[in-house]
C-alpha cells in the first residue's frame, strides 16, 4: 500500500502542472481501486486452484514495480490513469493472496491479532506513505518516492522468493492422494463426504460476511474520503506544504499499534460489540473535525482518534471472513473470500474520493466530513446485528480445530500409503531378483 499513500502529498503539485483540480486528484486515487476490484476476483480464483500463494504475488509485485516506473515517467494524465490502474491490478493480487497465505498459517484463535499485526504494515504503507513521499520530495526531488516504491517493491520480490510454504505443500500432497484415502475410508466403512464447492456470490449474501464487507467499505471509505481533500485544507488554511502534510498523517499512522490489541480482543470476545463501537466513535470524531475553528493541534489529535477508532474496527474483519468461509465447508475458497475482501475494500476507496472531492469543491472540508460521519453512523446497526458475537467465535474455534485434526490424520494415513508402496516395491524387486 506504500505505492498508494506515497504520492498523495505530492499528487496536487502533479495535477497543478497539468492545469487539473481536486476532483482530477479524486480520480487518480478512484482509479487504483478500479484496479484492485478488477483483478482481486481473478487472482483468488486461480489462486484457490492452484494451491499455493508465492507465484501469484511475485507475479503480481512485478506488475507493481513496472507500473510504478510508469507512472514516475508519465508526462500526461491519460498516462497517470493507466499506469495507476495497474497498480491497483498488483495491489489487489499481493493483498488478496497475503490474507489467504495468512490463513493458511495461523489458527482461528490468532486471526484477529494476526490480521492487527498486517494492519500496521497496511496501514503503514497507506497512509505512513504520505509523510514518507513529502519528505523524500521534500529533500530530494520530485522522483524520489518513486525510486523508494521501486526498492521497496525489488525488495519484496526477493522476500517472497524464499518464502517456504508449508501449508501448499500438504495441500497439493492430499489432493494427490485423495482417491487412495477415499477408499481407505470407504474399507473401514467411514461415511465420505463430497467435497463441498461454494461461490462468490454464496458468500457474499452471508449476513456475516457482508457485515465484515461492509466494515472493509467503511475503512477505506473513511480513510479515502480524507487523503484527496485534506491536503488541500491544510495547504489552504495554515500553508503547509507537501512534506508538512506528509507529516501531519503520521496522526493517521501512529495509532495502529493498536490493531492487534483489538484484534485480540475479538478473538475472545467477538467482534461485534468491537466494530459497532469503533465504528460510531470513529463517526462522533469526524464530525468534531468538521468543527472550522480548531487549531492545528486540534486537528492533528482529531486524526489520531479517528486512526485509532479504524484500526480498532478493521482488525477483526480477517477472523471473520475466514469463519464464514469454514463454516460453508469448501476448504479451497479462502482466497476468493478475500478477493471479496479486497473488493469491499476498493469499493470504498472508489466513491470515498470521488464523492469527497465533489463535496469539498461545492461545499468545503466541514461537509465532507459531516458526509463521512453520517455514512458511518448508518451503518451500525448492520453491525450490532449479524457480526459474530463470543459464541460464533468459540463456534468458529471448534470448528477449525476439528479441520486441523482431520488434516493432520489424513497426513498421517498419507505417510502410511508410502510406506507401504516402498515396502511392496522392495517386495517385489526382491521377487524379481
Amino acid at each position: 500500500m506504500v505505492t498508494y499513500g506515497i504520492i498523495i502529498p505530492i499528487m496536487p503539485s502533479i495535477i497543478k502542472e497539468m492545469n487539473g483540480d481536486s476532483t482530477m486528484t479524486g480520480v487518480l486515487v478512484a482509479v487504483y481501486a478500479a484496479g484492485i476490484m478488477s483483478a482481486s476476483p481473478l487472482f483468488g480464483t486461480l489462486s484457490d486452484k492452484m494451491a499455493s500463494r508465492r507465484l501469484p504475488m511475485i507475479i503480481g509485485l512485478s506488475g507493481m514495480l513496472i507500473a510504478t516506473i510508469i507512472f514516475m515517467l508519465a508526462r500526461t494524465y491519460w498516462l497517470l490513469i493507466i499506469a495507476r490502474f495497474c497498480q491497483g491490478v498488483s495491489g489487489g493480487a499481493v493483498w488478496t493472496l497475503g490474507l489467504a497465505l495468512m490463513t493458511d498459517s495461523f489458527p482461528a484463535n490468532q486471526m484477529g491479532v494476526q490480521m492487527g499485526k498486517s494492519l500496521i504494515g497496511h496501514t503503514m504503507g497507506l497512509l505512513g506513505g504520505p509523510p514518507i513521499g513529502g519528505v523524500l520530495h521534500d529533500a530530494f526531488g520530485a522522483k524520489a518516492p518513486f525510486y523508494f516504491c521501486i526498492a521497496f517493491a525489488a525488495l519484496d520480490i526477493f522476500c517472497l522468493s524464499i518464502l517456504i510454504e508449508m501449508r501448499a505443500d500438504e495441500v497439493l500432497l492430499i489432493r494427490q492422494f485423495e482417491p487412495e484415502l477415499r477408499e481407505r475410508a470407504i474399507a473401514r466403512g467411514e461415511e465420505i463426504e463430497e467435497p463441498k464447492q461454494t461461490s462468490i456470490w454464496r458468500l457474499i449474501i452471508t449476513p456475516r460476511l457482508l457485515a465484515a464487507v461492509c466494515v472493509t467499505t467503511l475503512e477505506a471509505f473513511d480513510l479515502a474520503s480524507l487523503e484527496p481533500t485534506l491536503p488541500y485544507y491544510l495547504n489552504a488554511r495554515f500553508g503547509m506544504t507537501e512534506g508538512q502534510i506528509g507529516l501531519v498523517f503520521i496522526a493517521f499512522t501512529m495509532p495502529t499499534i493498536v490493531s492487534p490489541l483489538a484484534g485480540w480482543i475479538s478473538d475472545r470476545y467477538g467482534a461485534r460489540y468491537l466494530c459497532a463501537g469503533a465504528v460510531a466513535c470513529c463517526a462522533s470524531f469526524m464530525l468534531i473535525l468538521s468543527i472550522e475553528s480548531k487549531p492545528l493541534w486540534g486537528i492533528i489529535l482529531n486524526l489520531i482518534c479517528i486512526g485509532l477508532s479504524t484500526s480498532s474496527f478493521i482488525a477483526p474483519v480477517l477472523g471473520e471472513i475466514s469463519a464464514v468461509v469454514r463454516r460453508t465447508g469448501d476448504k479451497n475458497a479462502y482466497a476468493r473470500a478475500f478477493a471479496i475482501f479486497n473488493i469491499a475494500f476498493s469499493f470504498g476507496m472508489l466513491i470515498g474520493p470521488i464523492l469527497a472531492g465533489f463535496v469539498y469543491q461545492k461545499h468545503g472540508f466541514k461537509w465532507n466530513c459531516i458526509v463521512i460521519a453520517c455514512v458511518l453512523y448508518f451503518f451500525v446497526p448492520m453491525l450490532l446485528l449479524w457480526m459474530g458475537d463470543r459464541k460464533a467465535k468459540m463456534e468458529d474455534v471448534a470448528l477449525y480445530e476439528r479441520e486441523e485434526q482431520e488434516r493432520k490424520r489424513q497426513l498421517h494415513e498419507i505417510e502410511i500409503i508410502k510406506a507401504e508402496r516402498k515396502a511392496a516395491e522392495e517386495l517385489n524387486q526382491k521377487t524379481l531378483v
